[in-house]
């Protein structure tokens, strides 16, 4: 959706206000507010989940896009301004184990019962801190004007001499949860045993040009053929194809892609719970979800979403092909260690 300058303004002026007073928005309107990323996701979120919801049960969610929604509810501790908020699976099991997520029996939120249990986040004594509306996966971006998808067809590719000063590479924060665990994986570990993925770590960034700052960057990186490959998001590559940028392609290399799930989640004692479940049921079912993946690219996590022949086309595959070659570590230990691990690389890169 292309904005004027007027609406970007007017928007931005919309977004700042929210952030600044979102209680007194809740005590105006009664409705649900929901922490968002901004840009395509805030978007996915209005048309695919906010404004269906708010026509089929009467109530009203605003989504409040905002740099950091983890940041926000911890920033709130105590006094939660937000009912519900999105973010990635490791944050989500950072504020679960810091207590600061509002818990829910799965008689609370049944469609869960429709998602597989090995992506939910749930507390020790089986209740469910936050909901799975969808996932995306990480694999190698390619701008095939550069070089050809079959140059990826493994991990290990990437860390070939052959690439010196051609691929970009993220920061060590994203490194240490993403690259890190799949590059274990295709060097025969996992996130258990990184040896051998420090390793090819190191390879790849060896071959870097340089270290991006920002998904903007990356984007821009690819779609200029400023590098030829990199590890990247699907649904980054998804909104560049639609975009009509076709020439930069993902690719699931044999060793497979490394599936990245999304929560959302409710801040500890926040307020209108029985509302907030209601709404956190509704984004946990398939309909909601597969309009997410028409507008984004993000799989849906429900397993009775269908897609349809043209979404599968643009996949390749269906989705339980797709999902069959994702993998999906224990993010509770990655969790764990990432500050320990963020440390390591850092050093790593600094010794290049």
């Amino acid at each position: 959706m292309k904005l004027t300058r007027r609406q970007s303004i007017l928007g931005a002026m919309g977004t700042a206000t929210a952030l600044s007073q979102p209680s007194r928005l809740m005590a105006q309107s009664g409705q649900l507010l929901h922490a968002s990323w901004g840009g395509g996701v805030g978007d996915t979120w209005t048309e695919a989940f906010a404004k269906p919801y708010a026509e089929e049960t009467g109530t009203a969610v605003r989504i409040v896009e905002v740099p950091n929604p983890e940041a926000q509810f911890r920033a709130q501790a105590g006094n939660p301004q937000y009912h519900t908020g999105i973010g990635t699976f490791v944050q989500g099991v950072n504020m679960m184990r810091d207590d600061m997520l509002e818990t829910f029996s799965i008689d609370e939120l049944p469609a869960m019962k429709e998602i597989d249990e090995k992506y939910w986040l749930k507390t020790k004594d089986g209740r469910l801190a936050g909901i799975t509306p969808y996932f995306a996966y990480y694999g190698i971006a390619v701008n095939t004007n550069e070089a050809s998808v079959g140059e990826f067809k493994s991990w290990k590719n990437l860390a070939d001499e052959k690439w010196a000063g051609r691929l970009g590479m993220t920061r060590p924060i994203y490194l240490s949860t993403y690259d890190l665990t799949i590059l274990s994986k295709a060097a025969g570990g996992d996130e258990f045993n990184t040896e051998g993925g420090l390793d090819l770590l190191e390879g790849m960034a060896r071959n870097v040009l340089n270290v991006s700052n920002s998904l903007a960057q990356q984007n821009t990186m690819l779609e200029r053929g400023e590098v030829a490959a990199m590890p990247f998001y699907s649904v980054r590559v998804w909104s560049l194809n639609e975009a009509g940028v076709d020439y930069v392609r993902i690719v699931i290399p044999e060793e497979g892609a490394l599936l990245l799930p999304y929560v959302v989640v409710a801040p500890k004692g926040v307020a209108d719970r029985e509302m907030v479940a209601n709404w956190l049921n509704y984004i946990a079912g398939a309909a909601p979800q597969e309009r997410g993946m028409a507008i984004s690219g993000y799989i849906p996590a429900n397993s009775k979403a269908e897609a349809t022949d043209e979404i599968t086309a643009k996949l390749g595959m269906s989705y339980s092909d797709l999902r069959a070659k994702l993998y999906q570590p224990d993010w509770g230990h990655i969790a764990e260690h990432q500050k320990d691990t963020v440390a390591t690389i850092d050093q790593m890169l600094a010794n290049l």
